[in-house]
């Protein structure tokens, strides 16, 4: 019976968290407490192309990428993310080094997490960036 009731459910209800990169102990903690404390979904892409393959199949509602990536960093993978549905709001958190100087153009709907952050932190932004 419940396979049948989410099967019904309207599709544009479901969020869906991308997180990206990062080291396994990492995201699967962000997953369990995301999944519980934000009512996200989440998928965890290891790679910038795993992500935008992802992207392109589920349309998430926000984007976790830090700025290191091993292939290219997380400003050149927003963008890439953004042309895949240029009509569509992409919120995205990057996260970045304490103390680190990013150079990147103004976008209202990219916010930077400095590491180390609390999931408190996390999960104010997450809440904030729900309600827009």
């Amino acid at each position: 019976m419940e396979n049948v009731m989410v099967s019904q459910r309207k599709p544009t209800s479901t969020r869906f968290l991308l997180i990206v990169g990062g080291r396994e102990a990492t995201w699967k903690g962000l997953q369990k407490a995301i999944k519980q404390e934000a009512r996200y979904l989440t998928l965890v892409a290891q790679t910038g192309e795993e992500a935008i393959h992802f992207a392109r199949n589920i349309q998430p509602s926000l984007v976790l990428i830090p700025y290191h990536l091993p292939n290219l960093n997380g400003m050149e993978l927003y963008r890439r993310l953004k042309t895949i549905a240029p009509e569509k709001v992409l919120p995205a958190i990057m996260i970045m080094k304490e103390g680190e100087k990013m150079h990147h153009e103004h976008l209202s709907d990219l916010h930077l997490l400095e590491e180390p952050y609390s999931l408190d932190t996390l999960f104010q932004l997450l809440k904030h960036l729900s309600k827009g």
